[in-house]
């Protein structure tokens, strides 16, 4: 049972617009600084320039991350987890970037108008930073590597505006190491966004456990009355999604009301956990950890019944898998007293005891009760008097 309810669209046009504004911002930057020989704002238009390659890789990963196809029926998630750490690596050589143009580099000019100038680099960081907060909360809300390795990638411009900014200010005031202070902020800055984006992207591809989804699908398994235990959880992060393959005990023999069950633990996931893309639920009814063995036996508690609905006393033993005695005792056969049906009263009353062997004596049973326990896989062990 496997419910897709994840779609990639809004996190394209978030792509794609950043894409756009990229290009514009770096055009604009480069035709600026040309225009009015600035050697800072053209290193600056470049360094844009690296950006809108970085963002139309992630586009490009995250348009075709939701293919499906016969080899790949899950999707091409993990492109998305492949463009994020390629975006990470661009974040740490823009960061390197702005460090050679500004402690390595020599030579720059300074625009006659720079206080024109400044005012235009203010007026592009201001447009960037606006569109870099609401990309990043879009990120976080999406839970999508991709979008926060192009949100982060904006503090890169943003710091390089800044560092345009500054320069030109500290070189008309001439002010000492403002600039070199702020391009040490800056870098740190873009260095923590990079290691933040390449954890992620580097865990998901490596198939990490998530710790934190582990507990929250848990929790919400274990709050259906009918689930009592979970033998094994494997949560596969892809992209901004995750995969959930569950094998669960249920404390229900009633196939119909089991899977009724495993649908609202399905639901209720879904309904949780928005990242959750498909959900994979193996059940089987509860056991406990024990073998239970029922004689059916007569009024002396030792012959074995000849009649399976008139049975009138249940030797319930318990065994070990070594085949060592737990417990014994003797269960007088509820079904007795009743007027009709009392065959298959005592087959619900065995499987209540969830016995999973049952001897007694060899004569003819109702084929449906067979064919019953045969299905529930119960062993009928049938012994004649003279071998008791």
């Amino acid at each position: 049972m496997i419910h897709y309810i994840r779609k990639t669209d809004e996190k394209q046009r978030w792509l794609f617009f950043s894409t756009l504004l990229n290009a514009a911002l770096a055009a604009s930057k480069l035709a600026w600084g040309w225009t009015m020989g600035s050697t800072l704002v053209v290193a600056d238009g470049i360094h844009s320039i690296s950006d809108v390659f970085g963002a139309l890789l992630i586009f490009l990963a995250l348009f075709f991350a939701a293919h499906k196809s016969k080899r790949f029926p899950y999707g091409l998630h993990k492109l998305e987890d492949m463009a994020a750490v390629v975006g990470g690596l661009g974040i740490l050589y823009a960061g390197y970037e702005i460090v050679h143009s500004v402690f390595f580099e020599t030579g720059m000019k300074t625009p006659t108008e720079i206080w024109t100038t400044i005012g235009f680099i203010f007026a592009i960081v201001l447009i960037q930073y606006i569109f870099y907060f609401y990309e990043l909360r879009a990120s976080k809300r999406l839970k999508s590597p991709g979008v926060q390795a192009d949100a982060i990638n904006w503090l890169g411009d943003i710091g390089a505006g800044m560092i345009v900014i500054i320069g030109l200010i500290a070189h008309h005031y001439k002010v000492p190491y403002a600039q070199e202070v702020s391009v040490i902020i800056i870098v740190l800055m873009i260095l923590k966004g990079a290691f933040d984006v390449l954890k992620e992207g580097m865990l998901s591809l490596l198939d990490a456990a998530d710790i934190e989804m582990n507990d929250a699908i848990k929790e919400i398994v274990m709050s259906e009355p009918d689930i009592t235990d979970i033998k094994r959880l494997n949560v596969r992060k892809s992209g901004s999604v995750y995969f959930a393959d569950i094998e669960l005990s249920v404390a229900e023999l009633n196939a119909v009301k089991a899977h009724k069950s495993i649908d609202e633990v399905v639901e209720k996931l879904h309904k949780n956990i928005s990242a959750l893309e498909a959900v994979t639920i193996h059940y089987e009814p509860e056991h406990p950890p024990y073998e239970t063995v029922v004689r059916l036996l007569d009024e002396d508690k030792k012959e074995l019944s000849q009649n399976f609905g008139r049975t009138v006393w249940l030797e319930v033993t318990h065994l070990t898998e070594d085949k060592e005695q737990i417990s014994q005792e003797f269960i007088k056969n509820p079904a007795l007293e009743a007027e009709h049906g009392k065959a298959f009263r005592l087959v619900a009353f065995l499987l209540s005891l969830h016995t999973d062997k049952i001897i007694m004596e060899n004569v003819n049973m109702d084929e449906n009760i067979v064919t019953l326990f045969d299905a529930l896989n119960i062993e009928i062990i049938q012994k004649n008097k003279e071998k008791e």
